[in-house]
């Protein structure tokens, strides 16, 4: 709708998972790195904890597409769903295409034990990725991915037990108290990521980077407007991204040649973002 009144070859704002507007030196970049180097190694398990909006699913969508496209291991990412832990399991069985009617834990433990029969060759080991996570800490979830975490099987071409996962975790900062609570699954996270919201300046860089990855003139928005940004958004990536676009078309509609620091503040209006937002957590 506005992109050829801005010169742009695409919406540089849509929730999408796009690698083009990843920016170099991003902390989301660090995250996908660190995250596909433990899934390549056969580490057991990590996390990745961050407020709403800061870009987990994200994170996950590129460690997905790396470990696939460079390493070859098969991938399930699977989002958290409500009722604890045993749609979670049944999810997972289905995705395996092993039976997912088990009515309790047990049974549904019983299935993952025939995965080691299933590969009898040396198993390759699958790559579980899970968003939103965090209210498994309520219930035996972490039992259970402790469980799977430990699954094991034998490669009869080395004669050695291999682990049939690599678990990574995503959730908000709820998950963390639960790991932490649980020291038999925190001693099997290797590597423990936090996704803080962005800086000021990192924020400038983000809009601008997105604006420069659709060839559209990284100063369509002036500095007032980016400051403005930054503190409607609390720094986070989903909600710049509703503030950006929602400013685009506002100045569209105004016939503006820059966005300005009015526009984006009407944009928080419209899109009930005028509010500050939740303050940070502390870690």
């Amino acid at each position: 709708m506005y992109t050829a009144y801005w010169n742009l070859k695409g919406n540089p704002f849509l929730n999408a998972i796009d690698r083009r507007y990843l920016f170099a030196g991003d902390q989301h970049e660090e995250a996908i790195a660190r995250l596909a180097f433990l899934a390549e190694n056969g580490r057991l398990a990590g996390a990745l904890v961050g407020p709403c909006g800061v870009g987990k699913t994200t994170v996950l969508s590129h460690v997905a597409a790396e470990v696939e496209a460079r390493y070859h291991l098969p991938v399930l990412r699977l989002d958290g769903v409500p009722g604890g832990h045993l749609p979670l399991t049944r999810q997972i069985l289905s995705a395996l295409k092993l039976d997912a009617s088990a009515a309790t834990l047990p049974e549904a433990l019983l299935q993952f034990r025939r995965l080691a029969d299933l590969r009898p060759d040396g198993p390759p080991r699958t790559v579980l990725l899970l968003d939103d996570v965090q209210h498994l800490g309520a219930d035996p979830g972490l039992h259970f991915l402790r469980y799977l975490a430990n699954l094991r099987a034998p490669n009869r071409k080395t004669q050695a037990e291999e682990p049939l996962f690599t678990l990574i975790l995503a959730g908000t900062p709820d998950l963390l108290p639960a790991i932490q609570a649980d020291p038999g699954f925190a001693q099997l996270i290797q590597i423990l990521f936090h996704l803080e919201p962005l800086s000021d300046a990192q924020t400038t860089a983000y809009v601008q980077h997105h604006m420069r990855a659709v060839g559209g003139d990284i100063w369509s928005f002036d500095r007032p407007a980016l400051e403005a940004i930054w503190r409607c958004s609390g720094g986070l990536p989903r909600r710049i991204n509703l503030l950006c676009d929602t400013a685009l078309m506002l100045g569209f509609a105004a016939k503006a040649t820059q966005v300005s620091a009015a526009l984006v503040e009407q944009a928080a209006r419209d899109t009930s973002l005028a509010a500050p937002p939740p303050p940070e957590y502390n870690l």
